[in-house]
């Protein structure tokens, strides 16, 4: 059956929209992942994937230009003449060859300074090229492990959620996220998600953000936990050597430099690999580049690659990103993995009319309904196909997110939990009901004793139902409080409601009342336990108390992005209390206990105050 299903969307994913769909391979046959496929003279585009498939949405018939771009091969223009969908194209890429027959050769001069000389003189006026842009932004993110412990600190480790072969090895995360992105320079950044996606988990959303991928190497430092040295910074030939490895035309006969970048001490904040510059224009036509965790002060990791690609457009004249890859090698404790995260750009606008309303305080915010969004959604917009063990990874997990959320399976693991032992009288019991999502739980008389001058043994009892809405991410919760004094034979009771009403302001409203015996200091700062151990070994009763009978109501909710406002009212009657009992355990002839007046502790008639009724508003924000 899962065969089947597997089946079916490998083939749905390819057909069922206007589409062009093909594998890219070098001349040997083996696929070339992480390609750039765009029509040409526009920002529409998509990327292949690992196993080197890719699916270019369109929808116009008739003649059109392809271009296939990736460092390392030759860029590829494939005209086609489209009829009907999809539109199957498959093509060969052939390895970029690089010269060195077109660089004249000065005595004792490097060529590649004179190329990175003019990178850096050019630096900033190329970044001020991209300092105002929307675009639109697709992230995958994936994480893979290898011999995974079935144990860690004693802790089971399970198949994380699936993802785990009987090698322990195996995708333990998978994500995807389209948003939308505003860019103003210098730092001005907002991103909207539009949809976000979890292996595993249909309530969940991605890591993958556009602001957390924006790597811009005509910065002087790439921030990676640190700071790291861009190879064109203004002062990077102090920690740089540089060699030209080559040189070849692009399609649009552009002369590329191709230069090794080699750190000269490696223990500093650096990169190593190549950078390729654009003759004459001094822009980055493409990097790949890596750092290792030891540089970042990332113990666990190993390695991280780089790829950026960029791509000419002549209606803006500029070279801009439109793909990069992160690929990471990581090991802990004899734990070991890799992983990768993908971006692609598309459909910018380099004049965009930004006022004084276009940024704020917020950097990211996400669409009503991002996380839900089906698969024929992410089928229709997915710039990357899936690799046959990402949509295994997505058909195995969702399943078993499937079996664990049916009802069978929730009652069978409420069948044990709810499971009655003879001490859950003793020490409290509670009731779960996964499918209808509900609690119920009572604490137990043990948990609940303690001892006081005013009160001498006194029993607490906690009773608390809850009842959560899981799609939604709210609740409501009914609450109470018993206790029962045998010293001054009072029985006090209290309770409420409380609720969130919603996932997106996070509103909680509560209504409570009844009568407590509460501390005079109303900060609770003796522990009751402490104060159990004070009366039954040294004779000290530092708890000193009052009743409260109060009705009270309170409300919070975020009323714009990072701005909470709290309120409360609610009306007091307090009356002083006094001891009751002066009952001691060890008779060390400590001295005795004190009064209930914290005023004067030898006063054992007096009262701490008087009886008064106050009504109290408090509202504060954060």
């Amino acid at each position: 059956m899962k065969k089947l299903l597997l089946l079916a969307l490998l083939i749905t994913s390819f057909s069922g929209f206007s589409q062009v769909v093909g594998k890219v391979t070098d001349e040997a046959g083996e696929p070339v992942p992480y390609v750039n496929i765009y029509l040409k003279d526009t920002y529409k585009g998509t990327t292949s994937n690992n196993e080197g498939n890719y699916k270019l949405d369109y929808e116009q018939t008739g003649t059109n230009t392809l271009v296939f771009q990736f460092l390392g091969f030759k860029t590829l223009e494939k005209e086609v003449n489209i009829e009907r969908f999809p539109f199957i194209l498959n093509v060969s890429l052939a390895e970029e060859s690089t010269s060195l027959d077109e660089v004249v050769l000065k005595s004792g001069k490097n060529p590649a300074i004179r190329v990175i000389k003019k990178a850096i003189k050019y630096r900033k006026e190329n970044l001020a090229k991209t300092d105002a842009y929307t675009a639109d932004f697709y992230s995958r993110g994936l994480w893979k492990i290898k011999n995974a412990p079935k144990k860690i600190l004693g802790a089971e480790v399970g198949d994380l959620g699936g993802g785990l072969d009987s090698t322990r090895s195996g995708i333990v995360y998978l994500s995807e996220t389209i948003s939308k992105i505003k860019f103003k320079a210098p730092d001005e950044f907002h991103e909207k998600i539009v949809a976000s996606k979890v292996s595993g988990n249909d309530n969940g959303f991605s890591l993958n953000s556009a602001r957390e991928a924006n790597f811009n190497f005509y910065n002087n430092t790439i921030e990676l936990n640190t700071e790291l040295v861009s190879p064109i910074a203004d002062y990077a030939f102090n920690y740089y050597d540089y060699k030209l490895d080559g040189v070849f035309y692009d399609e649009q006969g552009n002369l590329i430099n191709k230069v090794e970048v080699t750190p000269k001490r490696k223990n500093d904040r650096i990169f190593f690999g190549f950078i390729y510059i654009i003759e004459d224009d001094w822009e980055v036509y493409g990097v790949d580049l890596s750092t290792t965790g030891k540089a970042m002060q990332i113990t666990p990791i190993d390695t991280l690659v780089f790829k950026q690609n960029f791509k000419y457009n002549k209606n803006d004249e500029l070279w801009v990103k439109i793909s990069q890859t992160v690929d990471f090698t990581w090991g802990i404790f004899g734990v070991s993995g890799d992983g990768r995260f993908s971006a692609v750009y598309s459909n910018h606008d380099f004049s965009p009319q930004f006022d004084d309303t276009s940024f704020s305080r917020e950097i990211m915010s996400f669409e009503d309904e991002a996380n839900k969004k089906d698969s024929l959604f992410w089928q229709g917009i997915r710039p990357i196909p899936l690799t046959n063990e990402e949509l295994t990874d997505y058909v195995k997990k969702d399943s078993v997110q499937e079996r664990k959320n049916s009802r069978v399976y929730k009652d069978s693991i409420d069948g044990v939990r709810n499971k009655f032992s003879l001490t859950d009288p003793l020490f409290g019991y509670s009731y779960q009901n996964s499918h209808k999502d509900y609690r119920f739980s009572i604490s137990g008389p043990v948990t609940g004793l303690h001892y006081n001058t005013v009160q001498g043994w006194n029993v607490n009892l906690d009773l608390n139902f809850t009842k959560r809405n899981e799609e939604e991410n709210t609740y409501w919760n009914l609450f109470s409080d018993m206790s029962y004094g045998l010293s001054d034979d009072r029985y006090r009771m209290s309770g409420g409601f409380r609720s969130k009403l919603n996932n997106k302001s996070k509103p909680l409203i509560s209504l409570s009342g009844g009568i407590k015996a509460m501390q005079i200091n109303d900060t609770d700062p003796l522990p009751l336990y402490v104060n159990d151990a004070a009366n039954i070994l040294f004779e000290r009763n530092y708890l000193k108390l009052y009743d409260k009978l109060f009705a009270e109501a309170t409300y919070s909710e975020e009323l714009f992005n990072g701005f909470r406002f709290y309120s409360a009212l609610s009306v007091e009657k307090r009356s002083p209390l006094f001891n009751t009992t002066d009952h001691v355990f060890l008779n060390d002839d400590n001295g005795g206990y004190t009064s209930n007046n914290p005023f004067a502790p030898q006063a054992f008639g007096s009262a701490s105050f008087q009886e008064h009724t106050i009504a109290k508003l408090k509202l504060n924000a954060r």
